[in-house]
């Protein structure tokens, strides 16, 4: 077998991993037509044509096949030592970073995080990717750079807590119910409920806020995630549960009536970032987490929403 050559080793990997060109220079985040041409060089380097054209696809070559294995582990080996002594220059960098997030956490976090990167990383870019799936594993991170997730939903890799919200309830002004001078909890019973799914079983948690309140509730609609929930509920009888900083996001542009709930129906939600233990020293990776606390922080100087009235338990 020809010896590695460690400027070839990503793009061998990641052309071997995704077996179509296109694929591969976007997670390289290079030109197709520079991802064909490293094609190329590996071709000549290994005096083999590695991918293959059968009908519409492209096939590993028994060489290639053969080869995955041992490249997949020289790469998990070598990346932290070379990274390390990398120098980034966020001012020059036109890398594209990677986040996989909830369609809350990127509703929340993409403009104001866009924004830091225009001031200190005019060039780079940043895709907001759906959040993996939850299987504890690390495989996510070989096309994510980082992950955005609240705690307790078996997210892996390690992490730094970015912030605290809770929910509110949000409804239209003109709600039939919930318009009153003085709403109770109780009045919940009365009306439609437009619920997320949070794809995890374990953390269904507004349902279980709900019931434990005694509140006999009506599901309206569901759908999934949480970002479209003040669409729905505006302009409709329907009542939602969503976290404070959507609310207030939302109500900027949405005609929305915002309800504290009573404290033993509060229910905070911890967001953190993170990222795979190899990344623990890249500077890029390590930049980018600043980007996003330094982010998180510039939050509180948002517009808030409407003042939120208080929802009782009784009159």
């Amino acid at each position: 077998m020809a010896a590695f050559d460690l400027n070839l080793l990503r793009p061998l990997l990641v052309l071997l991993e995704e077996r179509n060109v296109t694929r591969a220079a976007a997670r390289l985040h290079l030109s197709q037509p520079a991802t064909s041409a490293a094609l190329a060089r590996l071709r000549r380097h290994y005096d083999d044509d590695l991918l293959v054209r059968t009908g519409r696809i492209m096939q590993l070559t028994p060489f290639a096949r053969d080869l995955l294995p041992a490249v997949t582990h020289a790469v998990a080996e070598l990346t932290p030592v070379i990274d390390r002594k990398l120098s980034f220059d966020p001012a020059h960098t036109e890398r594209r970073f990677v986040i996989g997030a909830t369609d809350y956490m990127t509703a929340i976090l993409a403009g104001p995080l866009l924004r830091t990167l225009s001031q200190d990383a005019p060039r780079a870019s940043v895709d907001f990717a759906p959040q993996p799936v939850r299987d504890g594993t690390l495989a996510p991170y070989s096309h994510l750079d980082l992950i955005v997730g609240p705690v307790g939903f078996n997210l892996p890799g390690r992490s730094r807590e970015l912030f605290t919200d809770d929910f509110v309830l949000i409804a239209d002004p003109d709600n039939a119910v919930l318009s009153q001078s003085d709403p109770t909890v109780s009045d919940l019973s009365s009306v439609p409920h437009a619920l997320a799914y949070l794809n995890d079983p374990d953390h269904d948690s507004v349902q279980d806020v709900l019931r434990r309140a005694g509140v006999d509730y009506i599901i309206g609609a569901r759908l999934f995630g949480l970002a479209a929930l003040p669409l729905l509920v505006s302009g409709t009888d329907m009542v939602a549960m969503v976290p404070r900083m959507l609310a207030a996001k939302a109500s900027r542009t949405l005609h929305l009536s915002v309800f504290e709930l009573p404290e033993d129906m509060k229910l905070p939600m911890t967001e953190c970032v993170y990222w795979h233990p190899r990344d623990e020293d890249d500077p890029a990776i390590a930049w980018l987490r600043d980007a996003l606390t330094r982010t998180v922080g510039s939050l509180s100087r948002e517009p808030s929403g409407p003042s939120p009235r208080t929802l009782s338990h009784a009159r």
